[in-house]
């Protein structure tokens, strides 16, 4: 049997993106700055990797925020998660950053750097209703609200957090 090689290109996409990896450093190194000049700390975290998981649960079709953390800390005892403005990714069209406070019991919260992608296309998978026609599988736009995070840490325990309201400070 022939092993499939991957076209040269779609390989590349498989390294780490260097130019995306100092551009988020920056934006931490930025953040831990104004967050002690203020007067408070933060514990800043890596990411290992991150994505887009499709939810089909709910009518429309929404995008949970898949991080997985450098860390051994226990991701299941996050309590809150506040999200910084939202910043257009200068080096890649249709990404965005943002930093994530992750607030735990421990007196220090920590901050996870989150880059994502825009407006991510997926096929919604066909739906049967009771007492009602099938909806066909479809291609749709997942919104991304950023309320819908799962956060995975190095051991892989996993946890999902919805935030229900935001709150201007």
């Amino acid at each position: 049997m022939e092993q499939q090689q991957l076209p040269e290109n779609q390989a590349e996409q498989f390294d780490i993106d260097q130019v995306a990896k100092e551009w988020i450093q920056n934006q931490v190194d930025a953040e831990v700055k104004r967050v002690r000049d203020a007067g408070s700390s933060v514990l800043p975290f890596k990411i290992i990797n991150c994505g887009i998981v499709p939810n089909f649960e709910k009518k429309t079709a929404r995008a949970i925020n898949r991080i997985e953390l450098d860390t051994n800390v226990d991701v299941s005892k996050v309590e809150q998660v506040m999200v910084s403005p939202i910043t257009s990714y200068p080096h890649k069209p249709g990404f965005s950053y943002v930093n994530l406070i992750l607030v735990t019991k421990q007196p220090v919260p920590f901050l996870a750097p989150y880059l994502f992608q825009n407006n991510v296309k997926v096929i919604q998978p066909e739906k049967e209703q009771e007492g009602r026609k099938t909806i066909p599988s479809k291609e749709v736009i997942l919104k991304n609200d950023l309320r819908e995070f799962l956060f995975i840490n190095k051991r892989g325990v996993r946890a999902r957090f919805t935030i229900h309201s935001y709150h201007d400070v």
